[in-house]
Formats: structure tokens, sequence, C-alpha cells
């Protein structure tokens, strides 16, 4: 009894965990989303199940002008255009039709097309999708990514006794695709079906704890062996981290905001709705000039939205962006009267802006900043504000390195070592996971969005010491550093593996204080 209460219990939390931040706690499938998937390709197998004596040259040339279309509709997949992604899919077809190919090669774009019709939200596009679906060979069923994302379609057309059959045998088959167990739990408990759910969360933490047992003995035979070959112990390093200080004149520009997406644009009279355009006019002139860090210009614009978002009536939750972004110009000037002019911005802020990560990390660094430069009580609240903030951004986004850094440094700042150091082990769990995440489409698994690019820094230079060898490298970037020297990064590698390879070679060839960075978005992550 007492154990199906345990499980009962872990169902409910697993429930409750996909409902709101769809991952459970747990170093294999913390990361892991209910339903989650990613379009697959696999263009060049397209033609592996025709014999080559029949391959014709109307066929290549046909499949050839096919993949094209082919290829363009799995990226208007992966960036969820649906109906776009179809559009492209028929133009293949056609041409994969007219290149007279098997019912095998053809499984790949059926299966996408599939995919594609059920997610337009259409309900009349299902039909369409179950069609798909009926016309796949069993010839796909023997790969394991191809078969759950037809799991996927399946259960997206109604056919949930389909999906949960093939997500049982993938994990027959492979009892460490952890993906599969989450997405089967969900299907189960969405359909009512709560002894089954039960059953598969029971065993995936088997199946987790079979890996970590594994996983223990091995580090154990490793130290053994090691024991065996090294008499002296070396002494464990004291570790005193110190954080990254949080800059406000640094912040990414959010572009991506619209101050009307919290109306209903058909319900604001004529008049109102002036003043909204030329406020939304204002608010994009304050961002550019923000950008450029010209904070005097950018104030005034901002200003200026936000009045006239005012009077054109809109949601306070709209007005946060001209709210928020005015915080940032007044403490980045760093004028005395902007600083206090920054309090009130902050305060009139609503909890919506937080659920952003980008908003939350801003915030939490422009609460740092105010709190820096405050006394007493101020200064707490504030200060405890920018921890929260932090830490929220760090749920949202567990390899976010940036924030753990700035976090790290607050914590120093107010006296809390202790939790400055449980701040820094998260950090070095949450860097190994992105260094020890070896590919592109392991790192989207991951839920880590756009990948991290490896690079690596070749070093600073004057303008007449460069090595002549710098421009010679490949992916190379020129940053001034000031008016006598520059910056040079090259290189880039989407695994750690690659990236090492390359540091070596360069640190032969006389780049010795080489070092290799992470980038998210075009920007830096120290680790």
């Amino acid at each position: 009894m007492i154990k199906r209460i345990l499980f009962s219990t872990i169902i409910c939390l697993f429930a409750f965990l996909n409902s709101n931040a769809n991952f459970i706690d747990s170093s294999y499938f913390s990361h892991l989303k209910a339903y989650e998937w990613q379009p697959i390709s696999d263009v060049e197998k397209v033609l592996q199940h025709e014999k080559a004596k029949e391959l014709t040259k109307r066929t290549l040339d046909q499949s050839k002008l096919a993949d094209k279309h082919y290829v363009d509709g799995v990226k208007k997949m992966k960036s969820k255009e649906y109906n776009a992604a179809i559009k492209e899919f028929k133009a293949a077809m056609k041409r994969y039709k007219r290149a007279k190919l098997s019912d095998n090669a053809l499984n790949f774009i059926r299966v996408n097309m599939a995919l594609s019709y059920a997610h337009t939200g259409n309900k009349q596009d299902i039909v369409a999708a179950k069609r798909y679906l009926d016309l796949v060979t069993s010839k796909i069923y023997s790969d394991e990514n191809w078969n759950y994302n037809i799991a996927i379609a399946k259960n997206k057309v109604g056919d949930q006794l389909e999906a949960t059959k093939i997500l049982n045998t993938i994990i027959k088959k492979n009892n460490g695709n952890f993906q599969a167990y989450v997405t089967l739990a969900s299907i189960y408990r969405d359909s009512g079906n709560e002894d089954d759910a039960e059953k598969i969360v029971e065993k995936m933490l088997k199946a987790e704890n079979k890996l970590n047992q594994q996983k223990k003995k091995n580090i154990q035979a490793k130290n053994t062996r090691s024991s065996k070959t090294k008499k002296v112990k070396k002494k464990k390093a004291v570790v005193n981290p110190r954080g990254k200080k949080p800059d406000v004149t640094n912040l990414k520009v959010s572009l991506k905001d619209d101050p009307l997406q919290f109306d209903k644009i058909e319900k604001i009279d004529d008049r109102s709705m002036i003043q909204v355009q030329a406020g939304i006019a204002d608010y994009n002139d304050g961002l550019n000039a923000l950008k450029d860090k010209n904070y005097k210009a950018a104030q005034k614009k901002l200003k200026d939205a936000e009045k006239k978002l005012k009077r054109g009536k809109i949601a306070e939750d709209g007005l946060n962006f001209s709210r928020a972004n005015l915080a940032i110009t007044m403490l980045a000037s760093g004028e005395k009267r902007g600083v206090g002019q920054a309090k009130r911005y902050l305060m009139n802020l609503t909890p919506r802006i937080y659920k952003d990560r980008d908003w939350a990390y801003n915030m939490a660094v422009a609460h740092y900043d105010f709190g820096s430069r405050s006394k007493g009580a101020t200064q707490k609240d504030f200060l405890e504000k920018s921890v929260k903030l932090f830490k929220s951004t760090i749920q949202m986004d567990k390899l976010y390195l940036t924030a753990y850094q700035n976090l790290i440094f607050v914590y120093k700042a107010m006296g809390e070592d202790s939790k400055a150091m449980s701040t820094y082990k998260a950090y070095v769990k949450s860097r190994d996971k992105l260094l020890n995440s070896f590919s592109k489409d392991e790192q989207s698994k991951l839920g880590m969005g756009v990948p991290y690019v490896f690079r690596v820094r070749l070093g600073t230079y004057g303008k007449y010491d460069a090595p002549v060898e710098l421009y010679d490298q490949d992916y190379l970037i020129i940053v001034p550093v000031n008016e006598r020297e520059t910056s040079y990064v090259a290189g880039m590698f989407y695994n750690l593996k690659d990236a090492q390879a390359y540091l070596k070679k360069m640190q032969k060839n006389g780049f010795r204080s080489a070092s290799i960075a992470a980038f998210k978005d075009g920007e830096i992550t120290e680790f």
C-alpha cells in the first residue's frame, strides 16, 4: 500500500511538473518535456531503398529537385510553420512521384507531412494526417527516432492505442530512451489511465537507477585503476567563487515585444489607436537608441511612448516593456536623478514580465544595480528581489551560465558565502552538461533552443604584431579592443571534442594563450 501511495505521488508530481514546467527533477529526464519531438530530415537516405541499377538520370534529376523542397519543408517544420512546410512537401512529392520512387523511399516525407498536417491546428487536416500515416511502410519502424515521431503523429490524430504500442516497443528495445517514457506516461495519464502511467514511471525510475548503478561501478573501477598507478594523492583545490558582477550597461535589448499583445485590438477605439500607434513608434525609436547606448535619446522616446500608450488605455502588462527599458536607461546612464526615477519604473512593473527568461534576467540585473546604489532597507529589498529573479531565470533555463555567475556575485556582496558556494556547484553541474552536449541535435533535445557554438579565442594583438597565420583561420572574428589592440576569435564547432582538437592545433602553432569560449545567440558565455 505504501509503495502504491509513493508512486501515485510521483505520478501527481509528474502531471504537475509537465503542466507547469514540463520536466521532472532527475539527471536523466529533468530536461525532457512530454510530447516533445524534433523534425527529422534524412534526405540523404531517400534513395537508399532503391536499386542502384534502376536509378535513371530522370530519377536522379527529379529526386534532386524534390530534395530541395523537402529540406525547405523540414526547415519550416523546425520553425513551426506547418502550413508552409506542407506547401514545400507537396512540391517535393510531385517531383518524387515523377522520379517513380518506391513507397519505402517516400516514408520520410509521408511521416513529415503527417506531422505537419497534425500540428496545423485545423481539424480538417487530421484526416490528411491519418491518410499519410496509413501509407507509411513497415521499413521505417526499424529506426527508433522515426518510430518516436510516428507515435507523436498517431497520438495527435487521436490514435492513442497505436501511439502507446509504438512507444512501448521503443522502450522494450532501448530502456534508456527516457523521452519515450515521459511521453508514454503522459498519454496514459491524459487518457485517464493512471495505473499504466504509474507503471511506466516506475519502469523509468528503475531504468534510471540501473544507469546510475552502472555509472557508479564504472567510476569505482576507474578509481581502483587510478589508485594503483598513483602513489601521491593530490590535494583538493580550495574554491572561492567570486562570480561575475551584473552589468546594466551590457544587457541585450529585447526587440521581440509587442506592447499590444495583451489587448484585443478590435476593442480599441480609433482615438485610442492613434495614441497607441504613435506610442509604439516612439517605443521602437527608444529601443534603437538604447541599443546604440544613446541613453538620453532613449529616455525621451521611451517616456513619450509610455505617455501615449497610457492615453491609448492599453493593458498594464503591455506598459511593462517601456517601463522596464526606461529603468535600464536610467540606471545605465549613471545620472543621480535618473537612478531615483528608475526605482519608480521598477516598482510599477507587473509580474507578467518576469515570466520571460530574458526579461527576468534583465530585471534581475536592474534590481541589483539599483540595490547596490542604495542603503538600509531599500538596498536589502532590491538585492533580495534581484536574487529571486536570477533564480527564476535559472529555473527557466538551467544552462544560462551568466545568470549563475551573477547570482554568485550578488550572494558574495550580501555576505551569503554558503549560498554563493551552493550556486557555484549548480553552475559547475550546468556548465559540465553544456560542455558534454556533443552535437547540435543533442543540444536541441536538451531544450537549449538555439545551439551553443564553441569558438577558440586566439589572443589579443597590436596593429603590427599579429601573426600572419591568424588570417588563414576559418570563421575568423576580429573584435577591436581599443585604438591599439584587436582580439581574434576563430573556428565554429557544435561539440567540445572538435573545439579541443582545434585548440590543441592552435597551441602547437604558437597561440599558447588560446582558450575555448561558448557562444549562444551571438553572445559569449563564460565557463
